[in-house]
């Protein structure tokens, strides 16, 4: 499978007129970026058709949108012209309520799939409980020959829901951040490494790019000298990333998670001492 990652630079957006320059620049920069060829999919960061942060999230009413305005439109009509899939970011308003959107368009230009972050960050430099509602679903989907699920930014410390994506078959999990430098910043890679190797998937962690962010992360089923994480500068840069699943499959064969793991966990007793 070959992924298109685009690491991006993302301006001040406070305005529509702000945010469609953006989209009308980026999708410029992508065209330009598969000019050597077309990859299975492209991927974006996390809210990936706007700034991050307080100030923007003030105007979030200029800048969210539906499936059918002109983030979406743009994006889609992006996906028919270079003839592959798009999975980009969003402030995506849905009955009343707003969310954190990673929306994937299929080759066709139609909406492919829709996954809401589950977990609104609140702490450190994230105020997104303030202004976005938690999602009610999960997302795994079929791309190229490949069960893809995905999981947005502050998911990723929750392991449960990788466990979950895994048994549904994921081989690859797609993670769109916004990750600044703020206390967390510190431990994203480790968490991003963990949730590779106990899952034994591959794990895509993508970043906006910046002085204070930048850095994003692909990470192999298994890693060991051979076979490294792959981490990004700060600056924007287009990665074309090849996954293959002969490292799935050498990852089940040289580490049996699935034959050792215990499936009665939650059922096994507490030791308590024998006072008789």
């Amino acid at each position: 499978m070959q992924i298109l990652a685009g690491q991006i630079d993302i301006p001040v957006t406070r305005r529509r007129d702000d945010q469609l320059a953006h989209l009308r620049q980026l999708a410029a920069r992508m065209r330009a970026a598969c000019d050597d060829g077309v990859p299975d999919l492209i991927v974006l960061p996390e809210l990936a058709a706007q700034e991050y942060g307080d100030e923007a999230f003030a105007h979030l009413d200029e800048l969210d949108d539906d499936l059918t305005g002109p983030v979406f439109e743009t994006f889609a009509a992006l996906a028919g012209e270079l003839g592959c899939p798009i999975a980009f970011g969003m402030a995506r308003r849905a009955a009343g309520r707003r969310h954190i959107s990673q929306v994937l368009v299929g080759a066709d230009g139609r909406l492919a799939g829709v996954y809401d972050k589950l977990h609104c960050a609140q702490f450190g430099a994230s105020g997104e409980a303030a202004h976005f509602s938690p999602g009610d679903h999960l997302l795994v989907t079929e791309i190229a020959g490949w069960r893809v699920g995905v999981v947005i930014c502050y998911d990723l410390r929750f392991p449960e829901l990788a466990r979950r994506l895994a048994a549904e078959g994921a081989e690859l999990i797609l993670h769109p951040v916004a990750f600044t430098r703020d206390f967390s910043f510190a431990s994203w890679h480790a968490f991003v490494t963990t949730r590779a190797m106990e899952n034994q998937c591959y794990w895509l962690s993508l970043n906006r790019a910046g002085a204070e962010w930048g850095h994003s992360l692909l990470c192999p089923p298994l890693m060991d000298d051979d076979h490294p994480a792959l981490a990004f500068g700060s600056r924007e840069e287009w990665q074309w990333l090849t996954l293959d699943k002969a490292a799935l499959r050498e990852a089940l064969h040289r580490l049996p998670l699935e034959r050792d793991r215990r499936a009665d966990l939650d059922a096994l007793p507490l030791w308590t001492p024998d006072l008789s």
